[in-house]
């Protein structure tokens, strides 16, 4: 194991030349599978989500930190820079959905579903195995979607892009439906979710270097006590938490996928202090961070899905 990053893949130059600039990528799993692997080893995307439906057979799963075993039809949702593994039988037939963050964002300003909380910021598992039998019209409906979607993959004609981008939203909403997704909240108006939305862009560029909500309010030209209520009003998480999480996330996917020791991770994340930076984990986490390694530790304890893709 080296002390390298968790490899970021994109679709656009790795896989597809032909679709570089898309926003949107779709194709068979098996294609895919074909190129990459049917176990591929732990990877990201950085500024793209995936939506993976794998229609039958067994699939391992991880996401970040969790660990999915389907048996069937089943989605696999990955937000943007999460690292992610599987494993697929090899004849299991399916479709990958690669989005770029742009749309993301855009539809979930449009479903007012931008909060820390919500389903699309956070990755999910849905079995079909596993729904009530009364969401079987919503499994139907999302086949229909993902036929209806390679159908317009295939086609050269006007008004392609429009479709296909009306196809992956009403997927989207489809799944948020399948997951029981809260209904969204409609009392935050416009610039609140545009300042939410900034404040989060500014925390995942800056997370390990500016810790004080000082900086994120000169960048947003807003005092410290309106991001505060914009930040408990739309996640209701105050904006701290908020950069002490992301660098814990960090701090736990560095501690699962690379060798790098505290002092390392400690420098990476900002913190000129171990010691310091190691009670701060204490303090979050529960446990110190050699602890948290060694039960995460992905070449240790995922060896049946070792190159989970």
């Amino acid at each position: 194991m080296t002390k390298e990053w968790i490899p970021n893949i994109d679709i656009g130059q790795d896989y597809d030349a032909s679709y570089n600039d898309a926003i949107i990528h779709f194709d068979k799993l098996g294609h895919m599978a074909d190129f990459f692997g049917r176990d591929m080893p732990m990877h990201l995307h950085a500024q793209f989500c995936q939506i993976h439906l794998v229609k039958t057979g067994k699939t391992l799963f991880n996401i970040d930190q969790n660990n999915y075993e389907t048996n069937g039809c089943a989605i696999f949702y990955t937000p943007p820079a999460t690292p992610h593994a599987f494993l697929t039988e090899p004849s299991s037939p399916g479709y990958v959905i690669t989005i770029h963050s742009s749309f993301l964002q855009t539809i979930m300003s449009h479903l007012d579903a931008y909060r820390i909380n919500d389903s699309l910021l956070m990755p999910f598992c849905i079995s079909q195995e596993d729904s009530d039998a009364d969401r079987t019209s919503h499994w139907d409906a999302m086949s229909n979607l993902f036929a209806m979607l390679k159908h317009e993959w295939k086609l050269n004609t006007q008004y392609k892009s429009e479709a296909i981008e009306g196809i992956v939203t009403l997927i989207f909403i489809n799944m948020l439906r399948l997951c029981d997704a809260p209904q969204a909240k409609k009392q935050h108006n416009h610039s609140e979710v545009q300042s939410f939305r900034a404040f989060s862009t500014l925390v995942e560029n800056h997370f390990s270097s500016k810790k004080q909500t000082s900086f994120y309010c000169e960048q947003l030209n807003i005092n410290d006590s309106r991001l505060h209520y914009i930040c408990k009003k739309i996640a209701n998480i105050s904006p701290k938490k908020i950069i002490n999480g992301r660098a814990l996330l960090e701090a736990k996917r560095l501690l699962s996928h690379t060798n790098m020791n505290l002092t390392e991770i400690s420098y990476t994340l900002g913190y000129i202090d171990p010691s310091y930076f190691s009670r701060f984990f204490i303090k979050n986490i529960g446990v110190s961070p050699s602890e948290f390694r060694q039960k995460n530790r992905h070449d240790q304890d995922l060896t049946t899905v070792s190159k989970n893709g």
